[in-house]
């Protein structure tokens, strides 16, 4: 899941069934104010999935909410996958009223959520492969 990207919308956040993660006011004012990360993917049954990351680390697993019960022609929908982005321009030289940030503050803070998402995506798979071999060679005597 990529957000947005409102300068250039070629170049990520095609919107796609995995990215729809609808939310009530309040908790997309949180997510979007930082006070948790959420990451939503397809799990091996095809049921999309939602997990939240606090601030103090706590982590919420859960199905995500689609709106297709209260609303089911959001099932007819059907996702494209979005054209590539245009080439850059060649870079320019620098100049004295050139800014000196790489990219902007939310290109920065999109970059960061990516990487914590797949730090965390890592983990989790890592958690789960130890979970079910533990399952696997802790049965229960009876």
């Amino acid at each position: 899941m990529h957000e947005y990207d409102h300068d250039n919308p070629a170049a990520g956040g095609q919107t796609t069934a995995v990215g729809l993660a609808t939310k009530c006011r309040m908790h997309h004012q949180m997510k979007t104010d930082g006070v948790f990360l959420d990451d939503q993917y397809i799990d091996a049954t095809g049921k999309a999935r939602q997990v939240f990351y606090t601030q103090n680390g706590a982590t919420i697993h859960g199905y995500a909410e689609s709106g297709d019960d209260l609303f089911p022609t959001l099932r007819d929908i059907t996702f494209t996958d979005p054209e590539p982005p245009p080439k850059p321009p060649p870079p320019q030289p620098n100049t004295p009223e050139s800014p000196t940030r790489r990219r902007p503050r939310l290109a920065d803070t999109h970059a960061r959520r990516r990487q914590e998402r797949e730090r965390n995506r890592k983990a989790l798979e890592a958690t789960g492969e130890q979970e079910a071999r533990r399952a696997v060679e802790d049965r229960p005597p009876f």
